[in-house]
């Protein structure tokens, strides 16, 4: 039997968001506990004014969910399933969500090179493999602003921790739900002399 578009919905603070999923594409049907457990650790470091990458977006629910706290700022939403970018847009209109773009790329290679971000935050595609999560954390630490922080999160078991220490030369755990931790490190200020 073919499964079926399925929707489910994520209360942040008082706005209800509705997404719809599709087979095949990350969270479908429901809300994930790693995505959980990264959204409420990055919501209490989220400022109007700032603007904040969504790596590896999916159906679209962390971008959405925070486009909605950054008032003055905006969200970039990136994937490189087009399945996903798709249902990231249509997600975002079902939401009435204006301040957020979605690219199909790959990781921040097909982003406009000269845009940096406050924070990125990321649900990576672990299952791809140690290669394609290096290079997230490396991607990440490249379009961060000075003073930008990372946030991303993982299953205990992998390395993800010391692929951020390496690229940021920092991080720490700032949560831990269940078998998912999630990670912050900072892109450090460097002086110009």
């Amino acid at each position: 039997m073919k499964r079926r578009e399925e929707s489910f919905d994520y209360v942040i603070g008082d706005r209800t968001l509705t997404f719809v999923t599709q087979p095949g594409v990350f969270s479908y049907g429901e809300l994930d506990e790693g995505t959980q457990c990264l959204l409420e650790a990055v919501v209490p470091h989220v400022r109007p004014h700032q603007r904040i990458l969504d790596l590896g977006t999916g159906v679209g629910l962390i971008g959405a969910a925070l486009a909605g706290l950054v008032s003055r700022g905006e969200v970039w939403m990136v994937d490189v399933d087009v399945r996903a970018v798709r249902l990231a847009e249509r997600n975002l209109a079902l939401n009435g969500v204006e301040n957020a773009h979605v690219q199909l790329g790959d990781i921040t290679l097909d982003l406009p090179p000269k845009l940096r971000f406050d924070l990125v935050v990321s649900n990576p595609p672990t299952h791809s493999g140690k290669e394609v999560l290096r290079d997230f954390v490396v991607e990440a630490e490249h379009v961060l602003k000075p003073g930008g922080a990372a946030f991303m999160v993982a299953n205990r078991l992998l390395s993800l921790r010391a692929m951020m220490q390496e690229a940021f030369g920092n991080v720490s755990e700032v949560s831990r739900c269940g078998g998912f931790l999630v990670f912050r490190s900072e892109k450090t200020r460097r002086d110009r002399r």
